[in-house]
């Protein structure tokens, strides 16, 4: 009994001797739980820029990379508007001769007055001088289409009214004398007056003769028209535009 109350009073002890040494520490190992924050306080000023630093040493170069593969093709865009019209190009080569084409269509009946034949040349067939008065007749035939002038009378019988030339080139020994005639009326005289000599005359006139009509020379009293191989005498007549 007595040793149980000496091990109390010893705890006791010890007890109060460790309550003198903790008052007199300056600190104790033992911390307590931390306090709230604090108010946050206000934004310090901006300060003032620093002074500027030294430029820095160039770096290494970078490495090249090779290229990639090439991607697929995109969609296509949209048409842009059409520029303008470009130089004329160089001529090209001639190309193959295309297929015939079609039959066309009949075409219009043509004026019937481009298809109007009538012409006519004839000479002196005698050597005999023409009567004075009456039309010279020219017997011997170069052309005559279509049989317009009449050889035996020794008139051109017009069959087609329009526009005509005559002419006449004739061989004579001494004067010669010739009137044109339409009808029964003198339209051009020519005369060449000269002694007992051989000598070319000629001329002619573009007349309007309509069907019907004669157109002739006719021999005056001073002719000598001769009409022989080598000294021959043609009278020529066409028609130019018909009506």
């Amino acid at each position: 009994m007595s040793h149980r109350i000496h091990h109390v009073v010893l705890v006791l002890l010890l007890f109060l001797m460790g309550s003198s040494v903790q008052d007199t520490c300056p600190a104790s190992p033992i911390h307590g739980s931390p306090g709230l924050p604090g108010i946050p306080g206000r934004p310090g000023r901006n300060g003032q820029d620093g002074p500027r630093g030294l430029k820095g040493t160039s770096g290494p170069p970078g490495s090249f990379w090779s290229p990639g593969s090439k991607g697929g093709k995109g969609e296509q865009g949209i048409e842009g508007p059409t520029g303008k019209v470009g130089p004329d190009g160089e001529k090209g080569e001639k190309g193959e001769r295309g297929a015939p084409g079609e039959k066309g269509a009949q075409g219009e009946v043509g004026d019937h007055t481009t298809t109007l034949k009538s012409a006519f040349s004839m000479a002196r067939s005698v050597d005999s001088k023409p009567k004075a008065r009456f039309p010279i007749a020219f017997g011997k035939e170069f052309s005559n289409e279509p049989k317009n002038y009449n050889a035996r009378m020794g008139l051109f019988q017009c069959n087609i009214t329009g526009l005509y030339y005559f002419t006449y080139h004739a061989t004579s020994k001494g004067a010669l004398c010739v009137n044109f005639m339409l009808n029964r009326n003198k339209v051009v005289s020519f005369c060449d007056v000269v002694p007992n000599t051989f000598q070319v005359s000629s001329g002619g006139v573009v007349l309007k003769v309509n069907k019907g009509d004669d157109v002739y020379l006719k021999a005056t009293n001073d002719n000598s028209m001769r009409g022989t191989e080598g000294a021959d005498s043609v009278f020529s007549g066409f028609l130019l535009f018909a009506d």
